[in-house]
């Protein structure tokens, strides 16, 4: 089925957010100790303290974007989003060297880390509530996708300090080249601002808020329908735009010899009212604002698990430690540069998430998290297996290099777009910001903790033994997501909260 052009630009628009969250997770990762020269810190303490203090932020600005994005909704919060992220990049590009530049430097990754969060939290929320229900899954996947886009870039553009430093020669001033590769954060926050200007609002969020005509509007332009009036309403179920958090009427417009049917998106069920009403759910439960003791209730317990866990599971997948490791797996195999190294996990990355992307309406969330999850495992056990058998060099080295780039393509797959799609599907609209916002800031917590703690891991346990703890880590998962996850696939926002509220099992 063909979309409007609307609906497509709105999500590129959308995207941008997600390349950014990516563009400032990498782009330390090449220049990291030109810049510690240059600011006059050492690159093992003063370096990690930099590169740190984004992971922090990003629990900061994930805890509170969901709560801003209920004030103001997702659009606009991803419009002013743009000012940190700006505003980090302008700063991390202009800082003085010396010491007061590296204060400098720490507010610039404060700021963009304030963006990376948010836009975490808030892309894949905006991305659901504005697609039809056929293609939400690709929609959400290809936001991982720009991630990873955003990475790679951040690899690429630090090419030049490929061995030796490097500079960028402007009106007889010689400029630092990593000065330069900030400076490019401002292209796409400039362009995600002028973008986002021009899209409409998300319909689940207007009607959630009682614009009910709004929503209709909004939707009219995302998803193709627009009819020229509000249809009559009446008192049999709940608004269908998608994703109905309200018990409230059922929206009908007329389809020949004068029969009703629900007015939905392309390719989403038809909820009947009987079916509505079975769930016993009241306006009380599912409209206006919730409150954080909300999200200790019972009927949300499922909702909560599934959102709380997911996250923290894909950082207890071991992706952190499987890039860290792949520097020397690449030397050993031949490839002494580190950055063309990172370049080519990183094309993996992208790769596997287009395939994702591909898939995921198609063959379903939870058996690609299952199967992302049990690679993972499989593919870290190798690792360890190999370093534990009496294998000549070579081989292990073969081993690894397919074990480390196999991992990052699984993790690609399920584990690393999953969980961020996931918890924007399943999460209605009256807690969706405080417990996105506590989901958020829980795994950019659990990253940094996991940082902080993989070093003492290979100090105790060597790499291999703390490749099994993670490979146990990712087999649990499977137990879980196998045990608990509901398939959301092709299934409107409307019927994934009546299963999980009402604790069914598919």
């Amino acid at each position: 089925m063909t979309y409007p052009f609307k609906l497509w630009f709105a999500a590129t628009c959308a995207w941008l957010g997600s390349l950014q969250f990516g563009f400032h997770l990498g782009v330390l990762n090449t220049c990291l100790s030109y810049t510690s020269t240059d600011l006059g810190i050492t690159e093992a303490k003063g370096g990690a303290v930099v590169t740190s203090v984004l992971l922090v932020s990003a629990a900061v600005g994930g805890f509170f974007a969901g709560q801003v994005a209920d004030a103001i909704g997702p659009r606009r919060t991803l419009l002013w989003n743009n000012v940190p992220f700006f505003a980090g990049s302008l700063m991390s590009a202009i800082t003085p060297d010396g010491s007061t530049g590296f204060w400098a430097m720490l507010l610039g990754r404060f700021l963009a880390g304030l963006g990376v969060g948010t836009a975490s939290l808030v892309v894949p929320r905006y991305l659901v509530e504005i697609a039809p229900t056929p293609i939400r899954g690709a929609l959400g996947t290809v936001s991982q996708l720009f991630v990873c886009v955003g990475i790679l870039i951040a690899f690429a553009i630090g090419l030049p300090y490929d061995g030796k430093e490097a500079f960028m020669h402007l009106a007889q001033h010689q400029i630092a080249w990593w000065r330069v590769m900030f400076a490019i954060g401002l292209a796409p926050a400039t362009l995600q601002a002028i973008g986002m200007s021009t899209c409409p609002e998300s319909p689940i969020w207007l009607e959630w808020k009682g614009h009910t005509e709004a929503a209709w509007r909004a939707k009219g332009q995302l998803q193709g329908q627009n009819p020229p009036a509000l249809p009559q309403v009446t008192n049999l179920g709940a608004i269908h735009f998608g994703n109905v958090e309200k018990q409230e009427t059922t929206t009908f417009v007329e389809e020949g010899h004068g029969a009703t049917v629900p007015f939905r998106g392309a390719g989403e069920e038809v909820f009947s009212s009987s079916e509505a009403g079975s769930s016993h759910l009241d306006d009380e439960e599912l409209s206006g604002e919730g409150e954080w003791s909300d999200l200790v209730q019972r009927r949300y317990r499922r909702m909560m698990v599934l959102a709380v866990s997911l996250p923290l599971l894909q950082q207890a997948s071991g992706i952190n430690s499987i890039t860290f490791y792949s520097s020397s797996v690449f030397t050993r195999a031949g490839l002494s540069s580190p950055i063309i190294g990172s370049i080519i996990v990183g094309c993996v990355n992208v790769a596997g998430t287009g395939v994702a992307a591909y898939l995921m309406d198609k063959t379903g969330r939870r058996p690609l998290l299952i199967a992302s999850h049990a690679g993972m495992a499989i593919f870290l056990i190798s690792i360890s297996l190999a370093k534990f058998l009496p294998l000549s060099k070579t081989l292990e080295g073969y081993i690894s290099l397919v074990a480390i780039l196999g991992s990052v393509m699984l993790f690609s797959l399920g584990v690393g777009p999953i969980p961020w799609l996931y918890l924007s599907e399943i999460l209605p609209e009256r807690i969706k910001g405080r417990a996105a916002a506590l989901c958020t800031c829980l795994n950019w917590l659990a990253s940094l903790v996991i940082g902080l703690i993989f070093p003492v891991m290979l100090e105790l346990l060597d790499i291999n033994g703390s490749y099994l703890v993670f490979a146990a880590l990712n087999a649990a998962a499977v137990v879980f997501a196998y045990t608990f996850m509901v398939e959301t696939k092709g299934r409107s926002l409307q019927r994934i909260m009546h299963l999980l509220l009402d604790s069914h099992t598919d």
